[in-house]
């Protein structure tokens, strides 16, 4: 599942946002990209990861954020990757900017799924190799390559 994730993911090399709220809808605009979900879909995931924002924050801390969301009308597992270098404020756990961008957004009717991305997408965010390697990666075939080296390292 997770090497589906990676080739199908959206990658921003740079996000466009300035703020928490745009960069939501900017990701999810990116997932949406990627054929996973129609508009009318898009609207109840940007209200759910609005809701889910306003419950708590995404940003685990190590300048990572991850929202993410389940919904109907998802029809399957969606990842985007997107970078901010000049940082992003997203009330993360350890009051540091956001740097990098996880969205996970899965069908309503797979927990399992969700909750097997989320564990993948947490394992990168504590490796602090790969948050360096990915702030240095010259553009978004590079970040992408690099999920796909440690993915394979993960499973050899």
């Amino acid at each position: 599942m997770i090497a589906q994730l990676i080739e199908a993911a959206a990658v921003l090399a740079e996000i466009g946002a300035t703020n928490k709220e745009g960069a939501l809808k900017e990701l999810l605009a990116a997932a949406q990209g990627t054929g996973c979900f129609d508009a009318k879909a898009g609207k109840g995931l940007a209200k759910r990861l609005a809701e889910r924002e306003a419950i708590g924050s995404t940003g685990l801390g190590n300048g990572v954020a991850v929202p993410h969301v389940k919904g109907e009308g998802v029809k399957g597992p969606t990842l985007v990757l997107a970078r901010c270098k000049k940082g992003m404020e997203w009330q993360a756990i350890d009051g540091r900017p956001i740097h990098i961008l996880f969205l996970l957004v899965s069908p309503a009717g797979e927990p399992e799924l969700h909750l097997q991305g989320l564990r993948w997408i947490a394992g990168l965010a504590r490796n602090a190799d790969f948050r360096r390697f990915l702030l240095d990666a010259r553009d978004g075939e590079a970040m992408r390559e690099l999920l796909r080296e440690l993915s394979s390292k993960e499973t050899s």
